[in-house]
């Protein structure tokens, strides 16, 4: 059973901007495409800070700095995975161009923000985050881009 300080499958994600444009990961999660942030699960023995920097070397090379804490809609329901997941973004920092590892199965580039939020291929929560990200988050946003927890 999932509780505060443990909770159900946190990953966590890091909202690079720069130039006008955000950092974009295109993956494969579960058999779907689709375009996300940096990042990923956290594992036991680590913070959701130290999960984040290191996903992030892990899948860019790169070295961040985590700004502040975006967003953190709780545990949520993936349609893409089918399993219920808690998700967490940060804005963050890097210096150089992101550089994808031979072993990571991931696509890195930098995206036009209003088409990642228009796309079909991107999650509710990552529209929302981005939204915040770029101060303009509307009233109502949660709802039209999120999918709430199914029981486990």
């Amino acid at each position: 059973m999932p509780t505060y300080d443990h909770p159900e499958n946190l990953r966590v994600y890091g909202i690079l901007l720069r130039n006008g444009r955000v950092l974009i990961a295109a993956e494969y999660i579960a058999e779907v495409f689709c375009w996300k942030f940096p990042g990923g699960g956290v594992n036991e023995t680590e913070s959701a800070e130290e999960a984040l920097r290191r996903e992030y070397r892990e899948e860019t090379g790169l070295e961040i700095a985590i700004g502040a804490l975006l967003h953190a809609p709780g545990t949520l329901f993936s349609p893409w995975s089918r399993v219920n997941y808690t998700p967490m973004y940060w804005r963050i920092t890097a210096d150089g161009e992101p550089v994808v590892p031979d072993h990571e199965p991931v696509e890195i580039g930098f995206k036009d923000p209003e088409h990642v939020i228009a796309s079909d291929i991107v999650a509710g929560p990552e529209k929302v985050s981005l939204r915040k990200a770029l101060g303009t988050y509307e009233d109502g946003d949660e709802e039209r881009f999120v999918t709430r927890p199914r029981a486990s």
